[in-house]
């Protein structure tokens, strides 16, 4: 078994956890309630990468890197915030397989229609099965609101990850490729959603626990890492085959 994948497996495995802990924040009485709050400080904590700056490893970004990056930070905030929503109203073992099936084939479409070789004939069984396996494991119990909210959060995904590939395919290196990815998600949360929500996102920091504050940052310090992981695959690896292994969590 390659690396991308191994790295790929457990990405999923560390992000399942995440997805129950966000849940629990989002519910619990004392917890960050508010979709628009979490997605922002989800976002934001992504500024850790300027940590990277100190070690030399971080380059100027090539232009289509750079668009790239914007395309895949904006799909992944709106990505965010409907996800949140849905996980609110719904257990997370109903909407990951939603989201996870609907992200998988968006990206594969993605993958078939401009990254020709990143799909394989040879890898299009595995992909098919993981995919439909996935969306097997729907209840079918949705209202057709948050089924919407559900699909079009796993679709911005998809085009998140594919993405990211491009970016990665048009950096100078990997820590080049994954510091702009970070970094551009701070700025667009920020902009997309403080300016319109930031009562609600101090209101949501303020009326929540220290012990909430803490699941957070311990959660997205998780989802860091699984981000990490899976950026590897991605820039290494087959980003359908990826994107499919979501069913995993």
């Amino acid at each position: 078994m390659e690396w991308w994948l191994i790295f790929a497996i457990f990405s999923q495995a560390i992000s399942a956890l995440t997805v129950f802990i966000d849940k629990y924040v989002l519910v619990a009485k004392t917890g960050i309630r508010s979709p628009y709050a979490l997605s922002f400080y989800t976002a934001a904590l992504g500024g850790a990468a300027l940590l990277l700056l100190p070690f030399g490893v971080v380059h100027m970004p090539t232009g289509e890197a750079l668009i790239a990056g914007v395309v895949s930070s904006i799909a992944y905030v709106f990505s965010l915030i409907l996800l949140y929503h849905t996980l609110r109203m719904l257990s997370a073992t109903n909407v990951v397989p939603i989201t996870a099936s609907a992200g998988a084939i968006v990206t594969g479409l993605l993958a078939v229609f401009f990254l020709a070789q990143d799909l394989p004939l040879s890898s299009m069984p595995a992909f098919v099965l993981l995919t439909i396996g996935t969306l097997c494991v729907y209840c079918f119990c949705f209202p057709r609101t948050l089924l919407f909210m559900a699909l079009a959060s796993g679709a911005l995904v998809g085009v998140s990850a594919f993405a990211t590939k491009i970016a990665f395919s048009n950096s100078p290196d990997f820590f080049t490729g994954l510091f702009w990815l970070l970094i551009t998600n701070v700025v667009v949360a920020a902009l997309m959603i403080l300016p319109f929500k930031w009562k609600e996102v101090t209101r949501s920091y303020g009326e929540s626990s220290h012990g909430a504050k803490w699941l957070v940052l311990a959660s997205k310090a998780l989802g860091g890492g699984a981000f990490f992981l899976t950026a590897i695959a991605i820039q290494q690896g087959n980003v359908s085959v990826v994107s499919a292994l979501g069913g995993l969590q």
